[in-house]
C-alpha cells in the first residue's frame, strides 16, 4: 500500500466512525506515520486541522439525519459526539446557520461538508530540491511549547511563541550560549489527541540551566532548502513536502523529530534562505 492510499485508508476509517469513537492510535497504524503526524500532514495538505474535519463530516452528517425529519434533536447530538442539546446547537448553527430544530423543516437550507480524498497531482511547474544527509545523534537546548495543529492554525500559537522567545530573553540566552549556531524550531512528543511540542533552541553539547533538552538520534535526512520571506516560504515547502516529496520518493517520514534551521538574516527578506530537516526511511 502507498502512501496516498494510506492516507485514504484513514479518512475511510473517519468516515466509518463519525458517529462513534475515532481512535487515533488506529489511525496512526493505519498511515503508519507516528504519533499524530497524520494530522501535521492532513493540516498543511488541506489548510485545515484534522479536528475540524471531523467536526465539520459530522454536523455535515447530522444534517442529512434531522432534514428526514424523523429524528429527535438530542439523539443525533449524542450519536454525534455532543453530551448536551445546548452544545450541538451552538456547534450546528455555527455551520449551518440554522437551529438543529430548523433543520427538520422542509426547504430548510444546510451546509454540506463533503469527504475528502487524497490524490497525486502532477504539477511540474516547479523544481523541488533537496539533499540527503547523515547526522549522528545530537541534542538540542531550548524552551518548548505544547500546542496543537488546531490552536497554531487558529491562533498562531507558534509564532507568537517564536515572539515571546525573542523579547523575554530566550534567544539572547541561547545565541551567548552557542553564538555560531543557527536556532532550531523542533516539533516532537506527537500525540495521538494532536497535541505535540515545539521548541525553539538551538545544538549544544554544553550545560545549558534553565533551558529545556531535547536528543536528537542518529537519523538520515532530506534537506529542503527555502528562500523568501518568513513565515509564507517556509509553509509553501512543508506544503511541497507532503503534498509531493513524500508520496512520490521511497521514503516515510521517521518517528522522531524534525526541524526548521534558520541561519541569521532578515527573516522578513525576499532572500531569506532557511531549511527543513526530515528524517527518513525506507517506505514499507
Amino acid at each position: 500500500m502507498d502512501w496516498l492510499e494510506r492516507m485514504n485508508v484513514a479518512l475511510d476509517y473517519i468516515e466509518d466512525h463519525l458517529a462513534d469513537t475515532i481512535d487515533y492510535d488506529r489511525l496512526s497504524v493505519l498511515t503508519l506515520c507516528p504519533g499524530n503526524l497524520f494530522q501535521r500532514m492532513f493540516a498543511v495538505m488541506t489548510q485545515m486541522p484534522l479536528s475540524e474535519y471531523v467536526r465539520r463530516r459530522r454536523l455535515s452528517s447530522a444534517g442529512m439525519d434531522l432534514a428526514s425529519g424523523t429524528e429527535k434533536v438530542i439523539d443525533v447530538a449524542l450519536r454525534y459526539g455532543y453530551d448536551s442539546a445546548d452544545a450541538f446547537a451552538a456547534a450546528f448553527k455555527r455551520l449551518h446557520g440554522v437551529s438543529p430544530s430548523q433543520a427538520k423543516r422542509p426547504g430548510v437550507t444546510l451546509t454540506h461538508c463533503p469527504r475528502l480524498s487524497f490524490t497525486l497531482k502532477l504539477k511540474g511547474e516547479k523544481d523541488m530540491k533537496y539533499k540527503i544527509v547523515e547526522r549522528q545523534a545530537f541534542k538540542v537546548v531550548g524552551k518548548n511549547l505544547r500546542t496543537t495543529q488546531e490552536q497554531n492554525m487558529k491562533e498562531g500559537s507558534i509564532p507568537k511563541f517564536w515572539g515571546r522567545c525573542n523579547t523575554d530573553g530566550t534567544v539572547a540566552g541561547l545565541c551567548r550560549l552557542e553564538p555560531d549556531k543557527p536556532l532550531l524550531g523542533v516539533c516532537h512528543g506527537d500525540a495521538p489527541d494532536g497535541s505535540f511540542s515545539y521548541l525553539v533552541g538551538l545544538e549544544t553539547a554544553r550545560p545549558a540551566d534553565g533551558y529545556d533538552t531535547l536528543a536528537i538520534p542518529a537519523a538520515t535526512w532530506a534537506v529542503f532548502p527555502s528562500v523568501g520571506p518568513m513565515p509564507d516560504a517556509i509553509q509553501k515547502v512543508w506544503h511541497e513536502i507532503f503534498t509531493a516529496f513524500l508520496p512520490a520518493s521511497k521514503y516515510d517520514h521517521a518517528p522522531i523529530p524534525d526541524f526548521e534551521l534558520y541561519p541569521e538574516g532578515d527573516p522578513a527578506g525576499p532572500d531569506y534562505y532557511c531549511e527543513v530537516w526530515i528524517p527518513i526511511v525506507a517506505k514499507r
